[in-house]
């Protein structure tokens, strides 16, 4: 058995990451590359995260057992069934201390089309908090939305336990999503402004506001172009058609595109917009902005973290996409962008050279004898 107290260098880290796909494998890749740690993963299957979620635990159970180098942390990464995970870790095998990184939390998501709560994929949730050691969000939201609801969560199940929830969550600890800013630059541009949506067309996304939204927009004879980037799931196929038929003549790119197409698009958007009702950080928004796109975003959720508080009246509308967009395109390209610098300023904090010696620096603090 390994000795728990041993001074740790490098540490040798193992991510458990159900859903080694998309922002997922971006957020594992950024941070492994320029960590001074070592960095490992073993992904779940690539059948969808639901599947995922019930067939990752023997399949990480089984990697923490055979590994043939002592593993000094774990990280785990939502969503997660945790509690599983390391109750079938073998009784020989020495547990690790483990820090639980949620992407997102099941009790944050509006309910989908056909109502009703994931309260399975909730239980999950609450009990990989209790099981962790250290537990790590993207976004203050996030933080906040946890400590008010978890433990409310806890005592609907279990009357008296939502005071262990309570002080699980005390020392929450907010880590931001790293993005990569290397090859995001504006591109300069000249014609109609490019209004950017990129993000999956989905009920939590609410698309059909922002199909009826620029709909509304053309019809007044606003000039505009738009990049409708982003997966097209089920609950978004009725508006991403419609936006196709109705404006098919402004619709420069749509759907899923290849990375380098994809970031492309970012460097020549002017304006990249929201109207989701669910965002725990915005890696697409952040991305966007640090391109050069100014950002028009809902005055909730994650959003206000990805804006220069100084400009937040600018930038975070609280009517409609529609009233925020119609007089910022009368606007010329250049006064439309006069806080360009500001906004990527502020968005380079979350640039991975920034961000990845936090998560380091708390990885050193579960490994300290003395946390």
């Amino acid at each position: 058995m390994k000795d728990p107290c041993t001074f740790i260098g490098v540490a040798n880290v193992l991510i458990l990451e159900p859903w080694y796909q998309g922002s997922h494998r971006s957020w594992v890749d950024g941070w492994r590359s320029h960590s001074n740690h070592a960095l490992n993963v073993v992904s779940g299957s690539d059948s969808g995260w639901r599947r995922s979620l019930v067939t990752a635990p023997p399949r990480f159970a089984q990697a923490i057992n055979e590994t043939p180098q002592p593993i000094d942390a774990l990280v785990a990464s939502t969503p997660i069934d945790l509690a599983t995970v390391l109750g079938l870790i073998d009784r020989s095998t020495y547990r690790p201390p483990t820090l639980l990184y949620m992407h997102e939390s099941q009790i944050g998501y509006p309910p989908g089309p056909k109502g009703g709560n994931p309260y399975r994929a909730m239980i999950n949730d609450l009990n990989s908090i209790l099981s962790a050691d250290k537990v790590a969000v993207a976004t203050h939201f996030h933080a906040d939305l946890l400590r008010r609801e978890m433990p409310r969560f806890a005592d609907e199940l279990l009357n008296g336990s939502g005071d262990k929830v309570r002080r699980a969550l005390e020392n929450l600890h907010v880590l931001p999503v790293g993005i990569a800013l290397s090859d995001l630059h504006p591109v300069g541009l000249n014609g109609p402004n490019r209004i950017l949506w990129n993000h999956r067309w989905s009920h939590d996304k609410n698309p059909g506001e922002f199909v009826h939204a620029m709909a509304l927009l053309a019809a007044e004879g606003h000039e505009f172009e738009l990049y409708a980037l982003g997966e097209v799931e089920r609950a978004g196929e009725k508006a991403f058609r419609r936006l196709k038929e109705q404006l098919s003549d402004r619709v420069l790119l749509s759907g899923t595109q290849s990375s380098e197409t994809y970031r492309q698009a970012l460097c020549r958007s002017d304006l990249v917009v929201s109207t989701a009702h669910h965002e725990f950080f915005g890696v697409s928004v952040a991305e966007a902005i640090a391109a050069g796109a100014r950002p028009v975003l809902p005055d909730r959720l994650a959003y206000p973290e990805l804006v220069p508080s100084a400009y937040s009246s600018e930038f975070l509308y609280h009517e409609s996409l529609e009233t925020a967009l119609s007089s910022i395109l009368s606007s010329s390209r250049d006064e439309l962008h006069r806080h360009r610098h500001e906004t990527r300023e502020h968005i380079a904090n979350f640039g991975w050279e920034k961000v990845a010696p936090k998560y380091d620096s708390l990885l050193n603090e579960l490994l300290s004898p003395h946390s």
